[in-house]
């Protein structure tokens, strides 16, 4: 029986007069016969298209629930001679596969040059003759249709150049898939193929785009960096290095000592913005390779130096020397003068009141560090007898604050805050500043970053000595009588320093 409902409306009335009267219908059709033949045609293939449709559906959920049931090779291999098989279906059964090649499961060589699963491969992408371990060669397959799990489990089965051009795809389509990302760390960390040099400058800035300083991952590169620094004149390329070095905060004395020595050789053909970034990743890293001096110098010699062109970026430059202390009072005046801070403040436009309430909010700790704030205040209330002895959050006015301040002897013992001793000269004031985790430099993690250095060295300056205590000392973890115990052991060394 014809099911009416799923005809269309101009369709439905037609046939509907047909069968109320067979002989007008009769008639009809003798004088124009070619019509509404073609109409009840047109119904007939529309009923068809929708079965079709259906049918295509049905076929879709029947060849998925096959794969994602199958227990043997054979069982997902004879899906490839299924007409109905999608780009969708292929990507499953081979990530199917992968996986179970990689599990141990099955082997590679049980499917790999089995006509049925070159089929599915050349479905995917352009077939790669030339590497039998590699599953496919169209980046598509892994961007495009694929799920984030399912490229991951793929990833294992592709060469170190299409790796390398995944992650520096997804750093561009800034796409951050933990699953993805880990699998691409792990799989690129562990290889011994070496990359060349501009394959690591894309590798470092997908990580410094994304923000995924994998520590395994680094280290590969800085080794792979290292290797090829003395075949390489492309001062683009270390430019790159050079900036996503300082983005991620990527402390390794060796690669940045090898990049230090090739700029010195090619510095007349590096361009202005190169050297800016070489100065501002020393500083952001804190760190000062023997040849520092000698780049500087010519860098300063030249007409670039002070030919800039933008005031932000002249204060980026002076910013830098101020934190590898090799800014003099010359450069120091410069941005000091009030003609470069009123410029300044012109780009920066109008000015809020010195009286508004905005200036009197508190700089608020990171969730980290509020939790080590919490930690260190704990442990200060074992070590002093009242609250008197210690001063949590002192406002510096300099951008950031002091975490806690007391006073000492030189036999350690506490002195109040309020006391008249404080100001002999026996006395000496303590400063503890916290460095959790986004204060230290990545790769060297007992190390502090530029602008943490620079903090502790405005702090000694307003009279303090600064205990710095880093998050991977003060454990948030370990026991309170722990915590006392390191601190302290901190102060005694720090008061026998001269």
């Amino acid at each position: 029986m014809m099911r009416w409902s799923r005809m269309p409306r101009h369709l439905m009335s037609v046939v509907r007069m047909q069968s109320s009267n067979i002989t007008t219908t009769k008639l009809v059709r003798l004088d124009e016969s070619k019509v509404n033949n073609n109409i009840v045609a047109a119904a007939f293939e529309s009923l068809k298209e929708i079965d079709n449709d259906k049918s295509r559906k049905s076929s879709f959920y029947i060849i998925n629930n096959t794969i994602d049931n199958a227990t043997t090779v054979e069982e997902i291999l004879a899906i490839s001679e299924i007409g109905l098989v999608s780009k969708q279906h292929a990507l499953k059964a081979v990530s199917t596969l992968a996986e179970w090649a990689s599990s141990g499961r099955v082997k590679l060589a049980e499917f790999e040059t089995d006509i049925r699963f070159l089929k599915l491969c050349r479905m995917l992408g352009k077939e790669n003759s030339k590497e039998k371990e590699n599953l496919f060669s169209d980046l598509s397959t892994v961007l495009g249709i694929t799920g984030d799990d399912e490229a991951a489990k793929l990833i294992s089965s592709i060469s170190l150049p299409q790796m390398v051009k995944v992650l520096s795809t997804i750093g561009a389509k800034k796409k951050r898939s933990t699953t993805l990302l880990r699998s691409l760390a792990f799989n690129i960390g562990r290889c011994s193929e070496k990359m060349d040099i501009k394959q690591c400058a894309d590798v470092l800035y997908a990580l410094a785009i994304l923000n995924f300083p994998d520590e395994v991952l680094l280290e590969k590169v800085s080794a792979d960096v290292r290797s090829n620094m003395s075949t390489t004149d492309r001062p683009s390329v270390i430019g790159s290095i050079v900036t996503s070095i300082g983005i991620l905060r990527y402390r390794d004395p060796d690669l940045l000592d090898s990049l230090s020595t090739w700029l010195e050789k090619h510095i007349k053909e590096c361009k202005q913005h190169i050297l800016i970034s070489y100065l501002l990743t020393l500083a952001y890293v804190n760190y000062k390779p023997n040849n520092m001096d000698n780049i500087i110098q010519t860098f300063k010699s030249t007409k670039q130096f002070n030919d800039v062109g933008n005031l932000n970026t002249w204060l980026d430059i002076i910013w830098s020397l101020v934190v590898l202390e090799k800014a003099d009072n010359e450069l120091l005046a410069s941005v000091l003068s009030p003609d470069f801070i009123s410029n300044l403040m012109k780009l920066k436009g109008p000015l809020l009141d010195p009286d508004s309430e905005i200036f009197k909010l508190e700089l608020v700790r990171s969730k980290d560090k509020q939790v080590l704030m919490k930690t260190l205040i704990d442990s200060l209330s074992i070590m002093f007898p009242s609250e008197n002895f210690v001063k949590t959050n002192f406002k510096t006015d300099l951008g950031f604050i002091i975490d806690a301040e007391c006073a000492l002897d030189s036999k350690l013992n506490p002195i109040p805050l309020d006391s008249p001793k404080l100001k002999s000269s026996e006395t000496h004031q303590i400063a503890f500043m916290l460095s959790g985790f986004h204060d230290m430099c990545r790769g060297c993690h007992n190390e502090p970053n530029g602008i943490s250095a620079l903090n502790t060295r405005l702090v000694h300056s307003l009279g303090y000595k600064v205990l710095a205590v880093p998050y991977t000392e003060l454990s948030t973890r370990d026991s309170l009588v722990n915590n006392v115990q390191y601190l302290k052991e901190s102060l005694k060394n720090l008061l026998s320093e001269p």
